[in-house]
């Protein structure tokens, strides 16, 4: 038990942090298995929240195992990009334990941290907030900017 609780923080391993993403998983209802993403490099699942696919990967690093939890949510408007990046970087400035990226021509909401102390409590919370927020700007960034869902 730690001084301010009885949270239980992992010692961060790839196989401790998968079973916390079963558990995740099992108390939306969802079957993990049927919900991982084959050949992912480590570990790797998908689900979806309203209209955003969110993934969220336990990954081997140099320094220890990663979590990261990603949502591609739009393609990069041909017109107007950049109003549109500075858009996004005004958005970063109010984000809470995500993030904002690009990669190629599609925008993503990203998640990350190392692996080790992470408890099943702040697990659900990066994975329900990458979730909602992706939810909520990829509707907002096409109404304003005319930028397409992504299809992926």
């Amino acid at each position: 038990m730690s001084l301010f609780g009885a949270h239980k923080a992992s010692k961060g391993t790839i196989e401790e942090v998968a079973g916390m993403v079963e558990h995740y998983f099992s108390g939306r209802g969802l079957n993990a298995r049927e919900q991982e993403i084959a050949g992912a490099e480590g570990c790797g699942w998908w689900l979806s929240e309203g209209s955003a696919k969110v993934y969220i990967f336990v990954q081997e690093a140099e320094t220890g195992p990663v979590l990261r939890i990603t949502s591609p949510i739009v393609n990069i408007p041909s017109q107007g990009r950049e109003t549109f990046f500075r858009h996004l970087l005004d958005i970063n400035s109010s984000l809470t334990c995500c993030a904002l990226a690009t990669h190629e021509d599609t925008v993503l909401v990203v998640a990350q941290r190392h692996t080790a102390q992470l408890d099943q409590e702040e697990l659900d919370d990066m994975v329900w907030n990458v979730a909602y927020v992706a939810d909520l700007l990829d509707d907002k960034l096409i109404k304003e900017f005319g930028a397409l869902r992504y299809a992926g």
